[in-house]
Protein backbone atom coordinates (compact mmCIF):
# COMPACT_ATOMS: atom_id res chain seq x y z
CA UNK A 1 0.00 0.00 0.00
CA UNK A 2 1.40 3.28 -0.64
CA UNK A 3 0.23 6.54 0.90
CA UNK A 4 0.72 10.40 -0.20
CA UNK A 5 -1.43 13.67 0.53
CA UNK A 6 -1.83 16.65 -0.99
CA UNK A 7 -2.99 20.06 1.10
CA UNK A 8 -4.33 23.48 -0.08
CA UNK A 9 -4.87 26.52 1.86
CA UNK A 10 -8.14 27.77 1.21
CA UNK A 11 -8.38 31.21 -0.44
CA UNK A 12 -9.62 34.37 1.26
CA UNK A 13 -13.06 34.64 0.96
CA UNK A 14 -13.99 31.18 0.62
CA UNK A 15 -15.00 29.64 4.20
CA UNK A 16 -15.30 26.36 5.15
CA UNK A 17 -19.22 25.83 4.51
CA UNK A 18 -18.17 26.68 1.19
CA UNK A 19 -15.73 23.81 0.98
CA UNK A 20 -17.78 20.92 2.42
CA UNK A 21 -21.23 22.27 0.07
CA UNK A 22 -18.62 21.82 -2.63
CA UNK A 23 -17.06 18.32 -1.22
CA UNK A 24 -20.61 17.56 -0.37
CA UNK A 25 -22.11 17.31 -4.18
CA UNK A 26 -21.29 14.48 -5.79
CA UNK A 27 -21.74 15.97 -9.13
CA UNK A 28 -18.92 18.31 -8.49
CA UNK A 29 -16.79 16.17 -6.70
CA UNK A 30 -17.20 13.65 -9.79
CA UNK A 31 -16.49 16.25 -11.95
CA UNK A 32 -13.43 17.67 -10.00
CA UNK A 33 -11.84 13.93 -9.43
CA UNK A 34 -12.57 12.69 -13.01
CA UNK A 35 -11.97 15.97 -15.17
CA UNK A 36 -11.99 14.13 -18.23
CA UNK A 37 -14.95 12.24 -17.57
CA UNK A 38 -17.39 10.98 -20.57
CA UNK A 39 -20.22 9.47 -18.40
CA UNK A 40 -21.53 8.89 -15.11
CA UNK A 41 -24.35 6.87 -13.46
CA UNK A 42 -25.86 6.71 -10.42
CA UNK A 43 -25.82 3.00 -9.10
CA UNK A 44 -26.77 2.55 -5.31
CA UNK A 45 -27.09 4.65 -1.98
CA UNK A 46 -28.66 7.83 -1.15
CA UNK A 47 -26.44 11.00 -2.75
CA UNK A 48 -27.14 13.19 0.33
CA UNK A 49 -25.22 10.49 2.63
CA UNK A 50 -23.29 8.05 0.82
CA UNK A 51 -23.48 6.75 -3.07
CA UNK A 52 -22.00 4.57 -5.34
CA UNK A 53 -21.34 5.49 -9.11
CA UNK A 54 -19.86 4.29 -12.37
CA UNK A 55 -17.27 6.51 -13.83
CA UNK A 56 -16.27 6.31 -17.83
CA UNK A 57 -13.53 8.52 -18.01
CA UNK A 58 -10.11 8.96 -20.26
CA UNK A 59 -6.92 8.36 -18.30
CA UNK A 60 -3.62 9.48 -20.27
CA UNK A 61 -1.95 5.95 -19.56
CA UNK A 62 -5.06 3.72 -20.00
CA UNK A 63 -7.01 5.62 -22.39
CA UNK A 64 -11.10 4.91 -22.41
CA UNK A 65 -11.59 2.86 -18.75
CA UNK A 66 -14.94 2.52 -16.16
CA UNK A 67 -14.56 2.33 -12.76
CA UNK A 68 -16.36 2.61 -9.77
CA UNK A 69 -16.57 5.61 -7.49
CA UNK A 70 -17.67 5.64 -3.92
CA UNK A 71 -18.29 8.58 -2.28
CA UNK A 72 -19.43 9.07 1.23
CA UNK A 73 -20.20 12.69 2.63
CA UNK A 74 -19.35 13.16 6.43
CA UNK A 75 -19.14 16.46 9.02
CA UNK A 76 -15.96 17.56 8.02
CA UNK A 77 -15.33 16.31 4.56
CA UNK A 78 -15.82 13.08 2.07
CA UNK A 79 -14.68 9.90 1.70
CA UNK A 80 -13.76 8.86 -1.80
CA UNK A 81 -13.18 5.17 -3.32
CA UNK A 82 -12.46 3.98 -6.75
CA UNK A 83 -12.54 0.50 -7.50
CA UNK A 84 -10.75 0.03 -10.98
CA UNK A 85 -9.54 -2.70 -13.20
CA UNK A 86 -7.19 -1.84 -15.77
CA UNK A 87 -5.95 -4.35 -18.22
CA UNK A 88 -2.53 -4.13 -15.66
CA UNK A 89 -4.37 -5.49 -12.41
CA UNK A 90 -6.77 -4.17 -9.77
CA UNK A 91 -6.64 -0.70 -8.58
CA UNK A 92 -7.72 0.63 -5.26
CA UNK A 93 -7.63 4.65 -4.47
CA UNK A 94 -8.89 5.60 -0.94
CA UNK A 95 -9.23 9.36 -0.75
CA UNK A 96 -9.77 10.94 2.65
CA UNK A 97 -10.88 14.94 1.85
CA UNK A 98 -11.29 17.51 4.73
CA UNK A 99 -11.22 20.46 5.82
CA UNK A 100 -9.40 21.48 8.91
CA UNK A 101 -7.33 24.83 9.85
CA UNK A 102 -7.81 26.69 7.25
CA UNK A 103 -6.87 24.27 4.32
CA UNK A 104 -8.25 21.35 2.42
CA UNK A 105 -6.79 18.56 3.07
CA UNK A 106 -6.45 14.84 1.03
CA UNK A 107 -4.95 11.81 2.21
CA UNK A 108 -4.52 9.08 -0.03
CA UNK A 109 -3.77 5.41 0.10
CA UNK A 110 -3.19 3.60 -3.42
CA UNK A 111 -2.96 -0.40 -3.10
CA UNK A 112 -2.61 -2.46 -6.37
CA UNK A 113 0.29 -4.39 -7.86
CA UNK A 114 3.64 -2.90 -7.90
CA UNK A 115 3.38 -1.15 -11.45
CA UNK A 116 -0.54 0.63 -11.08
CA UNK A 117 0.89 1.73 -7.45
CA UNK A 118 3.54 3.31 -9.07
CA UNK A 119 2.09 4.92 -11.66
CA UNK A 120 -1.95 5.70 -9.29
CA UNK A 121 0.97 7.90 -6.78
CA UNK A 122 2.72 9.38 -9.74
CA UNK A 123 -0.74 11.08 -11.14
CA UNK A 124 -2.20 11.86 -7.52
CA UNK A 125 0.65 13.75 -6.96
CA UNK A 126 0.75 15.70 -10.26
CA UNK A 127 -3.08 15.96 -10.80
CA UNK A 128 -4.68 16.14 -6.83
CA UNK A 129 -3.03 19.62 -6.62
CA UNK A 130 -4.98 20.94 -9.36
CA UNK A 131 -7.91 19.22 -8.74
CA UNK A 132 -8.17 21.22 -5.06
CA UNK A 133 -7.80 24.55 -7.20
CA UNK A 134 -10.77 23.02 -9.26
CA UNK A 135 -12.88 22.41 -6.16
CA UNK A 136 -12.13 25.39 -4.02
CA UNK A 137 -13.09 27.33 -7.30
CA UNK A 138 -16.46 25.42 -8.00
CA UNK A 139 -16.67 26.29 -3.85
CA UNK A 140 -17.02 29.93 -4.53
CA UNK A 141 -20.06 28.94 -6.76
CA UNK A 142 -21.57 26.74 -4.04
Amino acid sequence: MSTTSVSTSLPYGITSSHVLAALHNHDVMIRTLCPAVISYTFESGDPRTRATYAVTDRKPQTGVTTYRLTLTNLADGVNSLVNARPKMGILTIAGKWRVRNGKLVEDVEIDGNFMMMKMAKGNVEKTHPVQHSRLLQLATRA
